[in-house]
């Protein structure tokens, strides 16, 4: 039995698995290719993936460029909304290893569930739980999306100053 196919879900099953199983053998280290998704919904994307630590990471990121921004900081280039601009790089390279940035976050989903779990069916209901993706992250996408834009405007009677 595949623990990937448990640990992906049913959303994409085949693109994700095609890719693992090149990554695998390639051995470790980060691979690249192109994730469209990843591209055009970035930290949304991680968060329907599960994968936390990158959502939180991103928006950390986009709300202390805002600041800056904002704080007029970054004051001496008088570009409104420089550091907005600033995180495009994080936006393509998160693109560009998006895939194998979630083949490590399910394959370590994969490794502490067999640490944790002996009995496969015990196993095997813990990857479907941990694994797959948040359904409600496409219908609470319009809110997530509108914080840093929201924090933008906020921001920009502070850059009159």
């Amino acid at each position: 039995m595949n623990l990937y196919e448990i640990a992906l879900g049913e959303r994409n099953r085949i693109y994700y698995l095609t890719k693992f199983e090149r990554y695998d053998q390639k051995g470790s280290g980060l691979r690249m290719s192109w994730n469209w998704s990843a591209f055009f919904f970035s930290y949304l994307w991680a968060l329907y993936r599960k994968m936390y630590g990158w959502f939180f990471t991103y928006m950390v990121v986009i709300v202390l460029a805002v600041i800056l921004d904002a704080s007029g900081y970054l004051d001496f280039t008088r570009v409104p909304g420089l550091a907005i601009i600033a995180t495009i790089p994080m936006w393509i390279v998160f693109s560009v290893y998006a895939n194998s940035l979630y083949h490590k976050s399910i394959k370590r989903k994969i490794t502490n569930a067999q640490a944790k779990l002996i009995e496969e069916p015990k196993l095997l209901e813990y990857l479907r739980h941990k694994g797959g993706v948040h359904k409600w992250v496409m219908w609470a996408s319009i809110p997530i999306i509108m914080f840093p834009i929201f924090l933008l405007i906020i921001s920009i009677p502070l850059l009159d100053r």
